[in-house]
């Protein structure tokens, strides 16, 4: 396994792609984010695809900054995509409750993990626990939490964070996250969009193998470890 200092610049990352993600679900980019993104300011860690769609997301960032594209635009096609009945709908149940119903059981579901794994949504928070923005930011507050605990160190803190991680991807994000992404490619007329579900489909597909991965080599050592001291 990489040292801790490596492994905390990885966690540091993945909270950072995570959080951008949440943040272009959950409203339209601010000026802030904009820049940012067109300043080359996503470079996940991951293989030649994953680079790439990161790439492709703040080009289109670029080409719609030198091209003039009104902020209205932006916020028009966030608004149809994300917020009304007719867009595609970005919320976990919709997908996997078998009559498309809001705030169902599945609902249920994530926001009792969130509390489960100490965190809750605030008062202030206008989106339902399924929404894909708020299950982004989860996974980016989990990293977040990783990252201390390569820091402390904390095996046993590690494990059990990474266990939360490797369960919410398993048994939510991973089960959605491509039918939502594909009608978003589909739908939209705008290459930021394109280019953002590009790079989710491309993430969470990468996290699908690093985190059970990760976990079960933190699970070894420890094993491994606690046998020594035996």
């Amino acid at each position: 396994m990489m040292p801790a200092e490596e492994m905390q610049n990885i966690a540091a990352g993945r909270a950072h792609t995570y959080s951008i993600l949440a943040m272009l679900y959950a409203a339209p980019p601010t000026a802030e984010l904009a820049a940012m993104v067109r300043a080359g300011g996503l470079a996940p860690e991951g293989g030649s695809a994953l680079s790439a769609a990161a790439d492709a997301l703040t080009e289109a960032f670029r080409n719609d900054a030198a091209q003039g594209l009104p902020d209205s635009d932006l916020v028009a096609e966030h608004t149809r995509l994300f917020v009304l009945p007719s867009g595609v709908v970005p919320h976990e149940s919709y997908y996997l409750d078998d009559s498309h119903r809001l705030g169902g059981h599945a609902t249920v579901a994530v926001q009792r993990y969130y509390e489960a794994a100490g965190t809750q949504t605030t008062s202030t928070c206008l989106e339902l626990a399924d929404h894909m923005g708020v299950e982004l930011e989860f996974m980016k507050f989990l990293c977040d939490i990783e990252r201390q605990f390569w820091q402390e160190p904390n095996p046993e803190g590690l494990q059990r964070c990474l266990d939360f991680q490797a369960g919410f991807l398993d048994g939510h994000l991973l089960r959605w996250h491509k039918t939502l992404c594909e009608r978003v490619q589909g739908d939209t007329s705008l290459d930021i969009y394109r280019a953002l579900a590009r790079l989710t489909l491309e993430f969470l597909e990468a996290e699908r193998t690093f985190v059970p991965d990760l976990t079960e080599s933190i699970r070894s050592e420890w094993r491994t470890a606690c046998v020594s001291e035996s």
